[in-house]
């Protein structure tokens, strides 16, 4: 723990060679963990990228208590939600969490990850108006189309479609203000 906080502190001061000890720990490790959610490679790459950039860029709010080997992964899972969002044309978080369920079961860290990511997204449809979540679970979890449930609910399809725009910004949101 000591010598991590010490390497958080000459990477909060730019110290390249404590930038580059990070990457070299956990490079290979982040894009395993991306490629396997993503199944793609060039995807995997970029969120690599985007993760090591993220870093640079933020390393001057570093906090030492946090540990980094948490604070990576998280954001790499945030780059692949962002990923997947840039990929298709909804999120489908369940989808997200499916996949990484099919992992390996070994890995005690991904485990862990998967549970508090799990319970995140539970916290954040919980937090959606009920209405909104109704509509949202039944798109997301059944697989209605907005057609579907606009004929359950006798809703128009536009707001049926406003209201899952509105749960989508509200999620991104939440994920966004307590993925970091």
């Amino acid at each position: 723990m000591q010598a991590e906080q010490t390497l958080l502190r000459q990477l909060r001061n730019a110290d390249p060679m404590a930038f580059r000890r990070v990457y070299d720990r956990y490079v290979q490790r982040i894009y395993y963990f991306a490629v396997s959610i993503l199944k793609s490679p060039e995807a995997a790459q970029q969120v690599v990228h985007d993760v090591f950039t993220s870093l640079w860029e933020r390393r001057h709010t570093l906090d030492e208590d946090i540990p980094l080997n948490g604070y990576l992964f998280t954001m790499t899972y945030r780059l692949v939600l962002v990923s997947f969002r840039e990929r298709h044309s909804q999120c489908q978080p369940k989808e997200i969490l499916q996949r990484l369920t099919t992992q390996s079961g070994s890995n005690t860290e991904e485990e862990v990850l998967y549970q508090e990511l799990e319970l995140l997204y539970q916290q954040a449809v919980a937090q959606l108006p009920s209405r909104r979540r109704e509509i949202y679970l039944l798109s997301r979890h059944e697989g209605y189309t907005s057609q579907q449930i606009a004929d359950r609910m006798s809703l128009s399809t536009q707001t049926v479609d406003d209201h899952l725009n509105q749960a989508y910004n509200t999620l991104g949101s939440y994920f966004e203000q307590h993925t970091y």
